[in-house]
């Protein structure tokens, strides 16, 4: 009888003086990256259009091409944790980056996503601090009694010297005729109260919520697929108001589109055009695609390919890129970080460049699959004999 052996004790890598093995099962990127290497000329031109975006406020867009595991998932984690790290919570700028895995079959979908991505934590922050700039502003032309200072307005609210009851409806009106969403402007201003921040975060993140909850916070109906892009250009509005721009929207896996049907694909690409057509300010999207699938968009759409500006393409790693892309993982698990390839020689390095074809998943695999194989049979470096145990290489 066979059965599973499954061993919960966690291995040794001592001996390569290392405290895990740093190259990830999978070879997928992380939440948050800290490793990007060998593609200099895709980061300068994301960088072009990110500072046009940010320094000019006009809107700027780029489609990020690059066959599969050359790293177009992990280029727009990268991106979107350099935003936040650069700018972060005391800035004066504060950029606004959402992270969409997959266009799926509306925009509907990657407005969910993006709301998702964003966070209630995140959103409920920006609801106090609308909130908190509407009373400052209220107490400056004299419509409170309460003197507030600037930068103080929430604070008063907790301090109880101003109570929401007296804030929220006139921040409610002040919203609705900038977002022209009355129920969009009601829900984000509920998430600064805690017995309905559930239901208004439920309600903007695109879930169908029952006639009798919404009937609690005045909602009428909720967000579908009709509202959805409505809904989108209400928070880029609301954002705006208190300094949160530009809203840099991360769209991954485009080639998805291919597998829907005509009418349903074209739907989508519609509702992008328009979107980017209704924001010439304070947006940039950026699209990670296909090389093939994006050409043939770029043949047969043009109506929405003309209106992507830029173009990055994603190449395979040289042998540099990858000598230096293993030695950041090996450092990501040694005591003192160097810049010594060892566990791996530079036979295996050769190798691995070799079968790895340049390809970054692919080679973070074998990396990972090598110091396994090598532990195993307790050799004390990756060597050209390791390979001969992997299955798959």
């Amino acid at each position: 009888m066979n059965n599973l052996n499954i061993v919960t004790s966690k291995k040794d890598y001592t001996i390569f003086g290392l405290n895990a093995n740093p190259f990830p099962y999978s070879g997928i990127p992380e939440q948050v990256p800290d490793i990007y290497v060998g593609q200099q000329e895709v980061m300068d031109k994301v960088s072009n259009v990110l500072s046009s975006v940010i320094s000019t406020g006009q809107s700027n867009h780029l489609i990020l091409t690059g066959s599969y595991g050359n790293g177009k998932s992990h280029t727009l984690k990268y991106i979107q944790a350099q935003i936040r790290d650069q700018f972060c919570e005391n800035s004066v700028l504060k950029p606004v980056t959402g992270y969409v895995a997959q266009p799926g079959e509306s925009f509907w979908d990657i407005y969910r996503d993006f709301i998702y991505d964003l966070g209630s934590t995140y959103l409920r922050e920006c609801s106090r601090e609308y909130i908190a700039k509407v009373s400052e502003e209220l107490s400056k032309n004299g419509k409170i009694e309460e003197d507030i200072e600037p930068g103080m307005g929430w604070r008063a609210v907790e301090r109880g010297k101003v109570l929401l009851s007296d804030i929220v409806p006139q921040a409610y009106v002040l919203l609705s005729e900038l977002t022209k969403y009355p129920d969009f402007s009601r829900a984000f201003l509920n998430l600064a109260y805690e017995e309905n921040a559930y239901t208004s975060w439920e309600w903007l993140s695109g879930e169908a919520i029952e006639y009798s909850r919404r009937r609690e916070l005045h909602l009428t109906s909720n967000i579908t697929a009709n509202h959805a892009q409505r809904a989108f250009i209400a928070l880029k509005t609301t954002l705006e108001q208190i300094n949160h721009s530009p809203v840099i929207m991360l769209i991954d896996e485009f080639e998805f589109i291919e597998t829907l049907q005509a009418r349903t694909k074209q739907n989508m690409l519609n509702s992008l055009r328009h979107l980017i057509d209704v924001n010439p300010t304070g947006l940039s999207v950026i699209i990670a695609c296909a090389p093939e699938v994006w050409e043939t968009l770029v043949a047969e759409y043009h109506a929405f390919s003309d209106r992507i500006a830029k173009e990055a393409n994603l190449k395979p790693l040289d042998k540099h890129s990858v000598t230096y892309m293993v030695t950041e993982y090996l450092n990501t698990c040694r005591t003192a970080p160097s810049d010594s390839i060892e566990p791996f020689t530079e036979e295996s390095i050769q190798r691995i460049f070799i079968e790895g074809n340049g390809n970054a998943r692919r080679i973070i695999t074998i990396c990972g699959q090598a110091i396994d194989e090598a532990l195993l049979h307790e050799m004390k470096c990756v060597d050209l004999g390791v390979f001969e145990g992997i299955d798959e290489i």
